[in-house]
């Protein structure tokens, strides 16, 4: 087993072999795939439900595409267009997403066990957790006027960029943004339990005051 750590919070890697068996997506209705590699297709606008455990995707175009509902074990993504795709999982579990496109997702997780995204625009986007178990760890990924919404404990962004990002938290203990650029954020009061620095905090006082109800005067 492999393991990431940061800040504090370790996630277990996806499990897969290196001996993966080429296979050519479909997304279309249902599929199943376990133990395949998925590459260089074009399945934007598909509309299909099923699982995928096991899989190495890269270079697979996915926009606009309907998936409801799907299941994930040790997935890896690299390199996949998730623009204006709308996706709702069931369980995200030991699941990796690298250097892809997911402008205007609407991402709705059911249950993520150790998910990772690193390199990802998440810009526009609309990503929803009912339930973390473990830890989900975002790295140099972007969420400009994206809406971050549910269970956002244990979620660690490191390395973001959170511009004029919405939050609509259920819980947040634990959540931790102190490495990542926070510029124009919203919903920071639902944000009870994450970890900022002070100087994020000093950046923020206007818009803590304003949401707590408070008039600010210049």
């Amino acid at each position: 087993m492999e393991f990431l750590t940061v800040a504090g919070k370790s996630i277990q890697r996806a499990a897969i072999d290196d001996d993966l068996l080429d296979e050519s997506p479909n997304f279309r209705g249902e599929f199943d795939y376990r133990d395949v590699r998925l590459a260089r297709s074009d399945q934007s606008g598909v509309v299909g439900e099923g699982a995928l455990s096991a899989v190495l995707m890269s270079e697979i175009d996915l926009s606009g595409a309907r998936l409801d509902p799907v299941e994930l074990s040790n997935v890896r993504c690299e390199d996949v267009n998730l623009s204006n795709a709308s996706v709702s999982v069931e369980t995200a579990r030991r699941t990796e997403i690298f250097r892809s496109q997911a402008i205007g997702l609407r991402l709705a997780i059911a249950q993520a066990v150790d998910l990772y995204a690193e390199e990802c625009r998440f810009d526009y986007a609309t990503v929803r957790f009912e339930k973390v178990k473990n830890a989900v760890i975002f790295r140099r990924c972007s969420f400009r006027e994206s809406v971050l919404a549910g269970d956002l404990s244990n979620v660690v962004f490191d390395d973001c960029e959170l511009i004029e990002t919405e939050f609509d938290a259920t819980r947040a203990t634990g959540c931790d943004l102190t490495e990542s650029r926070l510029v124009g954020v919203r919903g920071l009061l639902t944000l009870h339990g994450a970890r900022i620095y002070g100087d994020q905090a000093s950046a923020l006082a206007v818009q803590l005051a304003t949401e707590a109800g408070l008039i600010v005067v210049p």
